[in-house]
Formats: C-alpha cells, structure tokens, sequence
C-alpha cells in the first residue's frame, strides 16, 4: 500500500507543476471503513432472487447439507472491508480533466497481490488501484454547449432503473436552449473482439486479433428537460439500445438470437404538492430481438416500469413514502415476446442499480463495496419484474447526531416459472425494516450504526420437507472521513 500511495503522490506532484498556473487541481474523495455481520452479505455479489421452490441446492438461497454452493442463512459471517476513493480533477471554468480512482478490500484477505478488491491482507502491498473515470469536459466558447468525453459515471433519468451511477466510455454533450435543457448521450457499452462465440457470455474480455465491432453494445438517448410551470420541471426521454450478441444475460426467450434492438420512450416529472414534492416517471420499453442472418422469428419486446414517491417535512424530520413496479414476464417458452424492460444488469454485472428507496437488503445500496448483495441486484428481477414499497423517516437529534428509520416490501411482478416442478410458491419476496444512527466526531469525520431485517416472503419457501431458509439480516458500522 504505501508504495501506491508514492506512487500516486509523486503523479500529482508532477502534474500539479506542469499545470499552467491560470488552471486549479483539485482532490476530492473518501476513506470509509465498515465492519459487518449478517447471513446474506459477505459471501459475494448476489442477487438472491432464486424461488425456493428449486431442487438444485447450487441455485438455491438455501444451502442444503453436503451439497451446493448457495446461500447458508442459518450461518453468520464476520468481516470488515474498506474503500478509499480519490477524484484529481484539473482545470479551470472553461475546461477540466477529471480522473477518479479507487481502492477496496476486506481485511485479512491476500497481500502481495495483483487484482482489484484485495491487498488488505499482513504486508498488504498489492498492485490494486481501479480507475472509475478517466474523461474531459469542457464549454464550447459563447455557447450554451459543453462535453463530457471519455470514462465517465453516469445516471439515467429514471434513478438509475437502466444506467444507476455506473462508469461508461462514451460522449454526452449538454445544451442549454431556454426554456429547454438537452442532453444527447452515447455509451459504448462494450466492444467485444473475441468473436461471437460463448467466450461472449463472460465478463472479462480482452482484446485479440480480430476487428473491433464484431459483438458490441451501443447506447444512444436524448432527453430534453423543461419547465411548464411554476415548481414544475419536466424530462421526455427517447433511448436506443443496440447489441449485436455481446449480452450476458438475455432472455431465455431470446437465447438463440444474435441481435438486440430495444427502444426506451419515457418522462420524468417533479413537482410540488402542498407541502410535499412528488416526483415520479413512466418508462416503455419495445423492439425486438433478431436472428443475424438466419430465419428465426423475432422476439418483441413490450415492457414498462413506473414510480412515484413524495417527500415532505414531517414534524421535526423528513419523510418519503416511494412505489415502484416494473412489468415482468411469466411465460418463458414463449418464441415471440419479452414483456420485462431490459436494464444495463442484462449487459455487465452491477450496472443497474435503483438506490433511491434507501434499503440494505431488499434492493441495492449505496454502502455497498466488496459484497453487493440484495434479494435482487436488477431492478427487472431477472425477468420477473418488481412491485416495491418502501417508507423512511429520517431526523436530526443534534447538531452531532441523526438517525433514520426505513420499511420495505418487495414482491415479484410474476413467477416466472421454467417448469412446474421449479416455480415459486408466491410472489411475497420480503419485508425489510431498518435503522441507523449516525455521530459526526469532526468536520467531515461520521461514524454511523446500520442494522435490517428482511422476513422472506414465500417466494422462497422450499418443497414438502426441505428446510426454508432463515430469515435474513445485516449490522454494521461505519466510519467515513469525506473530504
């Protein structure tokens, strides 16, 4: 570790004299250290939405004795991890060069390592530094016009349902046409060369001989933001995805087919309602998955997704009371439709993420760095889809404290159900309850205690004389230093 940190110490002090004085650098980030304790985080990315009803114990949520390699809920598991994040940013009002690191592991895991999310272990010194972003943004002189180019976080308009906070190559550009702010976006989600064979299905691809393009991903979107009224602002989306076979998880209806193109028309609306702000969106996703070249017929995509949620001041605190459904598709032999939305979780692991409800085990989180584990990581529900409720209360105590109370309810939209004997009993996924109380010890400087229980819906209960699982839960603490 403390060679990394010369390492990067000795970059920053030669950019910092090549940069022209009339420019300013800036470092920005966090060091967050959390020590956990629960039955379902910690035992790697998960997104436990397997019914309960299935007999293959290596698919299940249940680890059944002596066989399998899924989830034990009846077993504790007791580990700390940390992340540390660096932003260098260069440049003055005009132009900027942004660069964004990061750092994660659990201690106790391996040291004299190479690879991200390790070297925490005795000696640490490990080569494990992850670049999250990596691009230029600048203004168009005596225009309303300005670019972002290059490795870049980004967030859809609809709180992440298809692109939540995930690191993409590619070009936005702004516009500012009053009364209308436009934003054109396009990601390259991947530019696969290894050819399109089952190397495609894997996460890890390198660059090989072949031309680039042979299984790519393209995203393009515009969205233009405008206001029709007072405390009224609304966004119109139109998005374009194409994907010529680089997917790694398409739909078992569409397992055969080499061609993606699926179309997003939607808006997004904020406004106030009394002493409440309501915001919400309706999203339609349609198109077809194709045969490249052959006679197989098309599979046509017709699913939506909607939300709303209302803050408000209530008493001394805050309150939100949000719902969110997502269509899912129960039938799939089917040869001719998809009725769930394709999400950015269907192209690479962890990109659509929907933090908004503030839950710890039913849906993602913001907290989580090596293990990110939720009853369902994708908003679509690998297909099923989502009908969620979720509730909060937060409150200031003091000047130095605050603390948070949150509900959750999470059920599929449909069973999605392969065969009779591997559907789930009922769609009742969970119930989560939550709590934290948070302490600033000094400026920038909060340590905080989270803890959540989930009661499993009988989506996993198991077959006649299987154990179901327990139910699930997760305590931890966190000490954050933001500067």
């Amino acid at each position: 570790m403390r060679k990394g940190w010369m390492v990067l110490l000795a970059m920053a002090l030669v950019v910092a004299l090549a940069v022209p004085a009339s420019a300013e650098m800036k470092l920005n980030g966090f060091y967050r250290v959390k020590p956990t304790m629960s039955n379902l985080i910690g035992a790697g990315n998960i997104s436990a939405n397997v019914p309960g009803m299935e007999t293959a114990a290596a698919t299940s949520l249940v680890k059944e004795s002596g066989s399998g390699s899924g989830i034990d809920t009846a077993r504790s598991r007791n580990f700390t991890e940390m992340r540390n994040r660096l932003r260098f940013e260069i440049g003055d009002e005009n132009v900027k060069g942004v660069t964004f690191f990061e750092l994660d592991g659990n201690f106790g895991d391996t040291g004299g390592t190479v690879g991200r999310n390790q070297g925490f272990a005795a000696n640490g010194d490990s080569i494990n530094l992850e670049t999250k972003n990596a691009y230029v943004w600048f203004k168009v002189p005596d225009t309303g016009l300005s670019f972002t180019v290059g490795l870049q976080g980004y967030l859809d308009e609809f709180g992440g349902l298809l692109f939540g906070y995930s690191d993409q190559a590619g070009v936005v550009a702004n516009f500012k046409l009053e009364p209308v702010a436009l934003r054109l976006t396009w990601l390259k989600i991947r530019d696969n060369v290894t050819s399109s064979t089952t190397a495609d299905t894997t996460i890890n691809f390198k660059w090989s001989n072949n031309p680039p393009g042979d299984s790519d991903a393209d995203y393009y979107a515009l969205d233009a933001k405008f206001a029709p009224a007072k405390d009224v602002q609304v966004t119109g989306h139109f998005g374009f995805l194409r994907d010529s076979g680089s997917w790694i998880g398409q739909p078992t209806e569409a397992a055969a087919l080499e061609i993606l193109k699926a179309y997003y028309l939607g808006a997004n609306a904020t406004f106030n309602a009394g002493p409440a702000k309501v915001t919400g969106f309706f999203l339609y996703n349609f198109g077809t998955f194709e045969d490249d070249g052959g006679t197989a017929a098309d599979v046509k995509i017709a699913g939506y997704a909607a939300r709303l949620r209302a803050d408000a001041k209530l008493g001394p605190g805050n309150a939100f009371l949000e719902g969110l459904y997502v269509s899912g598709d129960d039938d799939t032999s089917s040869t001719t439709k998809y009725k769930s939305v394709i999400v950015g979780s269907d192209f690479a692991a962890l990109t659509s993420y929907y933090f908004s409800p503030d839950l710890l085990i039913l849906f993602p989180n913001l907290d989580m760095i090596n293990s990110a584990a939720a009853l369902t990581l994708s908003p679509s529900n690998s297909g099923r889809g989502v009908i969620l409720l979720a509730a909060g209360y937060s409150q200031k105590f003091s000047d130095k404290v605050s603390g948070k109370l949150g509900l959750g309810y999470l059920a599929a939209d449909k069973k999605r159900k392969s065969s009779t004997s591997t559907e789930a009993k009922g769609k009742d996924m969970g119930t989560e309850i939550n709590a934290n109380v948070n302490y600033n010890i000094t400026k920038g400087l909060d340590f905080g205690v989270y803890g959540a229980y989930c009661m499993l819906g009988g989506f996993y209960d198991r077959a006649a004389g299987e154990k179901n699982p327990d139910d699930l839960y997760d305590l931890h603490a966190r000490l954050n230093y933001a500067f």
